[in-house]
């Protein structure tokens, strides 16, 4: 099989070209027993093109600081610890990176800053820790911090969209089957009842009317629908958007209470972990506030982090803006007193985490049995109809 590089030589230059190997892990071991640091490696298509990259996902990185922190957990210098994850790795660009950040070790660059530069996939509380591992000479346990927390919210967010499958199936499918009755079955029955439409009980002739204007404009409805979300998964992808979307489920009441202490929990983990790895409460703060999404929640940790720069006490200014409730207040006020807050704010972090898991649970318990009820109710007002219709015909020609 052939691919194509980019490579850094020893001398600094940067060369492009192909190289024949069974696979990109044999072909990235290649280039760097030929003395070259690989920046890209892609499978060459037609015309010397290169193959179409993976995206780097969450699980790649959590794997990436879990194998780098077992490398260096067990004494091996942090080059050879990199080159040989590069030779495992089969990303291309996790690849490249690899090959970035131990050429930028050659040059003596600070590990913490090419590690940033290399990595820009990372939250910025990742970057953090590393340079507070770097700093402390425990490298290993920040690296071990960072993974686990990485690793948590991956599985947050693994387990809210297994959790939600089974309800968004449901109700995708009972919408297909409405759709479906008000688009296929009606319009059968309607045929019955052509000229006679005047004669129908009003819930007949708004059923049958409503399922031949959908019949009539199947494909518009079908397209329009495509095209909105493919609106909807473009807009996604873009920060700002994101950010108003999440602003706007914050407003609706059914919503506020679960978001608030899903991000709070988000908040308190990540606090926890920095404090953990000896960075000051300010700085920590400040990071911390950068994994929120509500625009209305880093205001008021923004106006926490200037009290604190006045002299205030956290626990203090986190009640003065109604961010904690008095039992989470109580644990940050005794890690204050005692000097222990980072394991003060891992408890606040998992009395949020269960509230999020409780009233998940809760919800779900509920959208299952309505949504069933409403499918069935809108499938049985269709049956009522066309029943009234049948009968009252039935009527008016015995009349």
């Amino acid at each position: 099989m052939r691919f194509r590089y980019e490579a850094m030589q020893p001398d600094g230059r940067r060369v492009v070209g192909q190289i024949d190997a069974p696979s990109l892990r044999s072909a990235h071991r290649s280039l760097i027993r030929r003395g070259m640091e690989p920046a890209a490696i892609d499978p060459a298509g037609k015309a010397g093109r290169p193959g179409r990259r993976r995206k780097v996902e969450a699980r790649d990185l959590v794997d990436m600081l879990v194998g780098l922190q077992a490398l260096v957990a067990g004494g091996v210098p942090l080059a050879e610890a990199l080159t040989a994850l590069a030779e495992a790795t089969e990303h291309p660009l996790l690849g490249a990176a690899y090959g970035e950040l131990i050429a930028a070790l050659r040059r003596g660059e600070k590990f913490c800053q090419a590690f940033a530069r290399c990595f820009p996939w990372l939250p910025l509380y990742i970057h953090r820790l590393v340079e507070a591992g770097e700093l402390s000479g425990r490298m290993g346990e920040a690296l071990a911090d960072a993974a686990a927390q990485m690793n948590a919210e991956r599985k947050l967010r693994s387990d809210l969209r297994s959790a939600t499958a089974y309800p968004i199936f449901l109700i995708g499918f009972g919408l297909a089957a409405v759709l479906f009755i008000f688009a296929v079955v009606v319009p059968r029955f309607a045929v019955l009842f052509e000229g006679k439409m005047d004669r129908l009980p009003l819930l007949s002739a708004a059923v049958i009317a409503t399922g031949m204007w959908i019949n009539s404009h199947l494909a518009l409805l079908v397209s329009a629908a495509a095209v909105v979300g493919l609106g909807i998964v473009m807009a996604s992808r873009q920060v700002a958007v994101r950010q108003r979307g999440f602003t706007l489920l914050l407003s609706l009441p059914v919503l506020r209470g679960w978001l608030l202490e899903l991000e709070t929990a988000r908040w308190a983990a990540v606090l926890s972990r920095l404090l953990e790895n000896r960075v000051p409460l300010l700085p920590s703060l400040e990071l911390a506030r950068t994994v929120l999404r509500g625009s209305d929640l880093q205001l008021r940790l923004a106006q926490v982090e200037r009290g604190l720069r006045g002299g205030g006490t956290l626990s203090a200014l986190l009640e003065e803006v109604g961010l904690l409730p008095a039992t989470a207040l109580t644990l940050v006020r005794v890690g204050e007193r005692s000097g222990s807050l980072a394991a003060m704010m891992r408890s606040v972090a998992q009395i949020y985490e269960e509230a999020v898991r409780n009233r998940l649970k809760t919800v779900l318990t509920i959208i299952e049995p309505v949504a069933i009820v409403l499918i069935g109710g809108a499938v049985g007002l269709v049956a009522i109809a066309v029943f009234l219709a049948v009968t009252s015909i039935n009527d008016l020609s015995g009349m």
